[in-house]
């Protein structure tokens, strides 16, 4: 398209399809932080510089080999802005994914657990800002080398088109655990039922009285 020679157009619409076509600027905007669509991203870098965690992100795409819809985790390295001429400009991130799925799994509890160090599709790291949403990384005390996934919870006051704060954020997209009634079934079930780990067993019982 960029070598049409299109028209400059009449309608915002036209003119915005104008400039996309003629390309980006060979010179683009980085940053630390971006906010977008509710959430405070930051690189990996910054996230060191603080006592929060903002570099962690999720997002939902087609796995090419199989056809069917995959999620994908990863840690936010750059955040850039490509510019398209004036008032177009596109935030982009530059992230290490977590092979999938290698470097995911589903434990016993319906936790998701993921490998940050397990990283793949090495060329082809970046995606849109727009399209994901912020996941917080935990580190897993049972293995070292592994983290929880727990999802972020949007800040969506200003956001266009939102209404009800509690509606927008009910997670129907991921969930910290996967079949948690289902697992928890199976925990309840592996319980004796005259166990009570309450009660102590060690030291000599007496009665007190006043």
């Amino acid at each position: 398209m960029k070598d049409l020679d299109l028209p400059d157009g009449e309608t915002v619409e036209e003119q915005t399809i104008k400039r996309l076509a003629a390309g980006p600027s060979s010179q683009v905007t980085s940053w630390q932080g971006y906010d977008i669509n509710g959430y405070l991203f930051y690189t990996a870098a910054k996230d060191k510089k603080t006592v929060s965690q903002n570099s962690g992100i999720h997002i939902e795409a087609l796995d090419e080999r199989t056809g069917q819809n995959t999620t994908y985790f990863g840690v936010i390295d750059d955040i850039w802005e490509v510019h398209y001429g004036s008032n177009i400009q596109i935030p982009v991130f530059r992230c290490r994914w977590v092979k999938h799925p290698k470097g995911v799994e589903v434990d016993g509890y319906g936790l998701t657990i993921v490998d940050l160090n397990n990283i793949g599709y090495k060329d082809d790291p970046w995606v849109l800002a727009s399209q994901v949403t912020q996941v917080l990384y935990v580190a897993d005390p049972a293995k070292k080398t592994k983290h929880v996934v727990v999802p972020e919870k949007q800040d969506i006051i200003g956001v266009e088109g939102i209404d009800d704060v509690e509606e927008y954020n009910q997670y129907d997209q991921m969930h910290l655990f996967t079949d948690l009634p289902q697992k928890m079934r199976i925990i309840e079930v592996g319980i004796r039922k005259d166990d009570k780990p309450w009660a102590r067993k060690d030291g000599e019982s007496r009665i007190v009285t006043s």
